[in-house]
């Protein structure tokens, strides 16, 4: 599906899942090498960035983790811009570019006089929303960590065992997708004068600017999670450390039931006590007081 935006003499085509012939007509009416428009037919699994000589493509991964129409955790975009035009295609719905084509159609951004005179704006304007979707992911991130610290806190160490885990997936997510952005958004800052002027490589400082402050709210965001899983963990260890405990004091205080019922229990002609008058009170309270000794010396040695 093809949607065409056009603003003075810039000219935005958002395509999503193109057949063979969207992807033909393109490549006739913008002249773009055949490698290029093969590789539009399918997605790619790496990031990259080639300057043609009318035209930069490049090729980036977004995460979505809560993009209901998202099928995996990586959303795909690649870009192929020219001086007066730029083409985004897309495998799936992707929000932020839903988003941007409202203000675009409406010329919100476009009145204001913030678009200049070439498609690099256009650009420079897409990968901030694309920053902003994913800056929004991580808030909800924290958000959910937030909930998870308290949930810790209230008791629920066991249950927050999977939270923890699938967050921490989540960011490897993250993570992931992001890692590779780096060298992209370097070598856009270098040929894009090539194809625009120098005062644009000033809006490529600023995609970087952007991208370190989603690094560094991912990082932050990371540290925080680990803080978590170790307290965590040492809440859990405390609590089964206790259980043991419990578990070992009921075992110590029945050893002595245990010794002394095992020894009248002895199959012999002159077990003491056994078939005298009060013989079950008699050997009962000596299991008592044999209890009671135990715990005076648990307690003497501070076992207890």
């Amino acid at each position: 599906m093809i949607k065409k935006y056009t603003h003075k003499t810039i000219t935005w085509i958002d395509v999503e899942s193109p057949t063979i012939d969207e992807i033909r007509s393109l490549m006739e009416e913008y002249s773009i090498n055949p490698s290029v428009a093969k590789e539009l037919q399918l997605p790619s699994y790496k990031e990259k960035i080639v300057l043609h000589k009318e035209y930069l493509y490049m090729v980036m991964h977004f995460p979505a983790l809560r993009h209901s129409n998202s099928e995996g955790n990586d959303q795909e975009v690649d870009f192929i811009v020219g001086k007066n035009f730029i083409i985004t295609t897309r495998y799936e719905s992707i929000d932020a570019l839903e988003k941007f084509a409202k203000l675009f159609e409406v010329n919100s951004i476009l009145d204001k006089g913030i678009m200049e005179d070439h498609a690099g704006y256009v650009l420079y304007y897409i990968i901030k929303e694309l920053y902003k979707s994913v800056s929004d992911e991580l808030y909800g991130i924290n958000d959910r960590m937030k909930k998870i610290e308290k949930e810790i806190f209230d008791g629920k160490e066991k249950a927050m065992v999977w939270e923890i885990s699938r967050t921490n997936r989540d960011m490897i997510n993250l993570d992931h997708a992001l890692r590779s952005h780096k060298g992209v958004l370097d070598s856009l800052e270098e040929v894009s004068s090539q194809i625009f002027d120098e005062a644009f490589q000033s809006n490529c400082t600023k995609i970087s600017n952007d991208y370190y402050k989603v690094e560094d709210m991912l990082s932050n965001s990371i540290d925080f999670l680990k803080e978590l899983r170790d307290t965590n963990d040492s809440l859990l260890s405390a609590k089964q450390n206790e259980t043991m405990k419990i578990l070992t004091v009921i075992t110590f205080l029945a050893l002595p039931f245990t010794i002394i019922t095992g020894f009248f229990q002895m199959n012999t002609s002159s077990t003491p006590l056994v078939g005298q008058v009060h013989d079950w009170q008699i050997i009962v309270s000596m299991e008592i007081i044999a209890v009671i000794l135990f715990v005076i010396f648990a307690k003497v040695k501070k076992w207890l």
